[in-house]
């Protein structure tokens, strides 16, 4: 026997023991921590046994990409493969059959990547409608549904070409979902993001889904008249455990959907609010100006949610015109960021957090204020209460303006694990840098602290590392 022939042998021999050695329940977990599905294709090729690990895994989700405007024909051209044949419906590529019942592994659609990759492969109208019943002929049960970019199909000029060509309507996607109204292939639906605008309302979407789940743990979505709101609240008292909700880019009838979270308030433990402003930097195609509007009834139910852990505030306007918000029972992490290096923040609500972070002192263990203003902004207070009020803080994240509020931080009781600050550019770096060096602190003993310096006197900008031990 040839050294190549025996080498071969013992690589064969090498695999056959590692599939015996790990059941099939062990590579599942394994390959579920691969970074992408380019991983999971080369496992694909190693033998018959780890394609049969990794086919399942990487069709739950086969319209997965960082790349928001990547397309999929490939997937389409399988899919198309399980279309059943019709008498007045031929396709060479129905004669051979795949290895693997591929639409069965479906656990999560971004629908707008599949209606392009549809569109890209072109499929007609009625042919996409014959996709989504070919689901329904499977055991299909979903558990991520994402309609949050639909809005840019009609937005892309190539896609909005191949419409009129094939005599798309801007209907489809919800003549499509209509299809699906009493499927059960929602009924296990844990993760629903309906976000952003569209050309029509979402009202049917939300009522059909009301209908038919009852497991959404996490919801994302926009509602912009009053029949969305309603609609929406309506799925919320649907739900059974609802944990995280965020509202995006809404106007004044969010007040429908947080009032409904008193439906809630044994299970949601994170709220979010994000892209509520009028900041045109931020406006682009499915994004309008507005601001974040809650009444005295909208705060009175989301203090009655006792559960809430995590409050996020992410490019908002209007804080400074609600009510006051009060304690939170059990808040743990919050969040308020607002803007960039080029997008400054012109109406930071220095009271309201101040306000939260006093009334929530015993409980908070993560602080994130990460705004950018155009000068010094005076928040002593905000870092006052910070400092003197949390006695559990683990990390903090925060701009300062004053050696006075650098001090502030460096004296609080708090045993902080990690600590970033943004010095701005009011403060000479050397005496920041001074006062660390020089201020005997207890709190920050094995610790990480990031120091980030805004520009001074044309310093460009610096971020130093230090661990304390």
């Amino acid at each position: 026997m040839s050294s190549i022939d025996q080498e071969k042998n013992d690589f064969k021999l090498k695999s056959s023991t590692i599939d015996q050695m790990f059941a099939p329940e062990c590579f599942n977990i394994i390959f579920r921590y691969l970074p992408s599905n380019k991983d999971l294709y080369s496992c694909i090729l190693v033998n018959r046994y780890w394609a049969n690990c990794a086919i399942p895994i990487l069709w739950e989700s086969p319209f997965k990409t960082n790349n928001k405007s990547k397309q999929f024909p490939e997937v389409i051209q399988i899919y198309l493969t399980f279309i059943p044949i019709e008498k007045n419906f031929h396709n060479e590529s129905l004669i051979n059959k795949p290895l693997y019942d591929y639409p069965s592994f479906l656990k999560e659609l971004h629908f707008n990547r599949f209606f392009n990759s549809a569109i890209a492969n072109n499929c007609s109208e009625a042919l996409i409608i014959k996709l989504f019943k070919m689901f329904s002929m499977y055991p299909v049960k979903l558990r991520q549904l994402d309609l949050s970019r639909l809005y840019h199909s009609f937005h892309n000029p190539m896609i909005y070409d191949v419409f009129q060509n094939l005599g798309y309507s801007t209907y489809s996607y919800v003549i499509l979902l209509q299809h699906l109204e009493h499927s059960s292939m929602f009924s296990r639906l844990s993760y629903l993001n309906c976000a952003y605008h569209w050309y029509v309302e979402k009202t049917q979407i939300f009522n059909a889904l009301a209908n038919i789940c009852r497991n959404i743990r996490n919801l994302k979505a926009t509602v912009w008249c009053k029949n969305e709101g309603v609609a929406l609240a309506n799925l919320i008292r649907s739900q059974r455990c609802l944990k995280e909700f965020s509202l995006i880019n809404s106007n004044h009838f969010i007040s429908f959907p947080v009032q409904s979270l008193k439906s809630q308030i044994e299970s949601l433990n994170s709220l979010t609010f994000k892209n509520m402003n009028r900041n045109f930097n931020f406006l682009n195609s499915n994004l309008v100006s507005t601001t974040l509007q809650l009444n005295d009834e909208d705060i009175f139910s989301l203090i009655q949610s006792t559960k809430i852990i995590e409050l996020k505030f992410k490019n908002c306007e209007g804080l400074n015109l609600l009510p006051t918000i009060s304690n939170f029972t059990n808040l743990t992490s919050l969040e308020y960021t607002y803007g960039s290096y080029n997008i400054y923040d012109n109406e930071t609500p220095i009271e309201i957090l101040s306000n939260l972070v006093k009334m929530n002192g015993k409980t908070l263990e993560n602080i994130v204020f990460d705004w950018h203003s155009h000068g010094l902004l005076e928040c002593t207070q905000l870092i006052k209460n910070v400092a003197e009020s949390t006695i559990n803080l683990k990390y903090l994240k925060t701009p300062i303006y004053t050696l006075e509020q650098l001090t502030l931080i460096l004296q609080t009781q708090n045993q902080l694990k990690k600590l970033e600050i943004r010095i701005g550019n009011q403060i000479n770096p050397h005496y920041a840098l001074f006062l660390f060096t020089n201020t005997p602190f207890n709190n920050l003993k094995n610790s990480i602290v990031q120091l980030y310096f805004d520009s001074y006197m044309n310093l460009r900008l610096k971020k130093i590392n230090t661990r304390n031990s």
